[in-house]
């Protein structure tokens, strides 16, 4: 009798321990991706973003990037292919939330081109969950 409940003491605790460690692994995750960053590069739609990197020439996109025009990135086409960043030679894909702000960012900018940002987010794999786009601090060159 004393041996069942030795076993059954035993066990609890190990059910107790590996529900304990799951829940603080759990919360740990959620703080790494609750993170947030500020992301530097050139706002551009995806379907123009993807032949500028298409090479894989950080120099080669980031020249492409620059000259990319308000008109070309508010087309319908490019409009409906969605926003990112052209950061060397790769792009950043925004949610569905930073597509609406990079529209409203670009409809209100008095600029043509050269459109570098700062744009603060959290990155959810190879897509940025936008909070806030903005002017860069900073021009690259």
């Amino acid at each position: 009798m004393m041996k069942k409940i030795s076993r059954l003491a035993l066990l609890a605790l190990a059910l107790l321990f590996a529900t304990v460690s799951l829940t603080a692994q759990g919360k740990t995750e959620k703080t790494r991706s609750v993170s947030a960053t500020t992301f530097k590069g050139y706002l551009v739609d995806k379907m123009c973003a993807t032949g500028m990197v298409k090479s894989g020439d950080a120099k080669k996109a980031t020249e492409k990037a620059m000259k990319h025009t308000k008109a070309c990135a508010l087309e319908d086409d490019c409009r409906a292919s969605g926003y990112g960043l052209v950061i060397d030679a790769k792009f950043r894909k925004f949610d569905e939330a930073g597509d609406k702000m990079a529209v409203d960012y670009l409809t209100k900018s008095k600029k043509k081109d050269n459109f570098l940002v700062d744009v603060e987010g959290t990155a959810d794999g190879e897509l940025i969950k936008v909070a806030a786009i903005h002017d860069a601090k900073s021009a690259k060159k």
